[in-house]
């Protein structure tokens, strides 16, 4: 004759061990320690790469600002009335302004930020404040 199956309990298909073994972990009284994010210290000296990094991109905003100091001087509007003549010489200042504005804007705004953040804002003003009427406006030939 053929033996008994043996008696199985179904709720031990849902333990995973005994609550009075040593090596025994229940996660709802071990919380896991979750490392908190810490900010960047302001207090603490940029690193060389970081200086390298914004110094490349201080010298890239210093040339956007020339080539639209050139481009904006250079472009005139005539036979208008005097407040489209206003808003374009407001707007050809701020066209100006804009690249040292932003570099200024981000390392003051973002100076608790980590290095990374930070120049990222920075290859985006980069790829943004694009002097294209300069470039569109030249020969180079």
């Amino acid at each position: 004759m053929s033996a008994a199956p043996p008696e199985h309990d179904d709720d031990d298909a849902l333990s995973w061990g005994d609550a009075d073994d040593a090596t025994h972990v229940d996660a709802a009284h071990n919380p896991v320690a979750v490392r908190e994010r810490v900010g960047r210290d302001t207090d603490a000296p940029e690193t060389s790469g970081a200086l390298i990094g914004f110094g490349v991109f201080g010298g890239l905003y210093l040339l956007y600002t020339v080539a639209w100091l050139l481009t904006a001087s250079t472009a005139y509007v005539a036979g208008v009335d005097a407040v489209l003549t206003g808003f374009v010489e407001v707007l050809r200042f701020l066209s100006i302004v804009a690249p040292a504005l932003w570099f200024a804007v981000v390392l003051w705004v973002a100076r608790s930020r980590r290095t990374r953040t930070r120049l990222l804002w920075m290859l985006l003003g980069a790829v943004v404040l694009f002097p294209w009427p300069f470039l569109m406006t030249r020969s180079f030939g």
